[in-house]
């Protein structure tokens, strides 16, 4: 599996370096910064054998543009959950794992800044939230201990990947049954607000499940049925 990570608008060079360093020790293939606070230079000097990998790094403006040409976006959080919050609900990160082993090839890990996190916004842009539980009276780490659970995690999962699994639903396929969804749900209830919030329910539910490709052509023309049936009821 080819991983990238996403660190958005990360403030400490220390922290930098360090995850450089991460990146490294576990196979990571990219390193994006979006918008970085820390100075790059500064970060070098704790980047160890990794300031080459820390030189190559791409410097972007935006996290769409850092996401182009993967197969999954994950977003980490600290508060994976929060009731009646349609976004926030997050994987653990070993069922995450689990989740993505031997069936996407070109992963996005997504981090944000050590002081705020991820805006809203940016957890949109994410396909799945993923959490590392942590004891509630203090569950936030540090940005790259953040990073070096979540790439052990991949790493050690790498030489496991099931061989006997049927082959997965792809992006393009997910997102033809979303829209699908979408175009009932918008026929059914009509109220926009309802609509994106099913939306990004929809969305974790159909990522969560790991669609096999057979199950998303029965799935897409099951609600090809219905929404024919409901125009013509219209």
């Amino acid at each position: 599996m080819h991983v990238r990570v996403v660190l958005v608008g990360v403030e400490g060079a220390v922290n930098l370096g360090f995850i450089a360093r991460t990146c490294m020790n576990f196979g990571v293939e990219e390193l994006y910064l979006v918008n970085p606070v820390a100075s790059i230079e500064e970060a070098l000097r704790y980047s160890a054998k990794a300031a080459d990998f820390l030189r190559k790094a791409k410097i972007l403006d935006s996290l769409p543009e850092a996401l182009r040409g993967v197969d999954l976006v994950a977003a980490t959080t600290a508060k994976g959950y929060s009731v009646g919050d349609a976004l926030r609900q997050a994987v653990p990160l070993r069922e995450f794992v689990d989740m993505v082993r031997g069936r996407v090839e070109r992963l996005a890990v997504v981090f944000g800044r050590e002081s705020t996190g991820l805006k809203r916004s940016e957890l949109e842009l994410a396909d799945v939230l993923v959490t590392i539980p942590a004891d509630p009276r203090y569950p936030v780490l540090n940005l790259s201990q953040a990073v070096a659970v979540v790439l052990w995690e991949l790493w050690s999962s790498k030489d496991s990947s099931a061989q006997n699994v049927p082959p997965r639903a792809d992006r393009r396929e997910v997102e033809e049954i979303l829209g699908l969804i979408d175009n009932v749900s918008s026929i059914v209830l009509g109220h926009e607000d309802k609509v994106r919030r099913l939306h990004e329910v929809w969305k974790k539910v159909l990522w969560r499940s790991s669609l096999s490709t057979y199950e998303a052509r029965l799935i897409k023309y099951w609600l090809r049925r219905i929404n024919s049936r409901l125009t013509l009821d219209e």
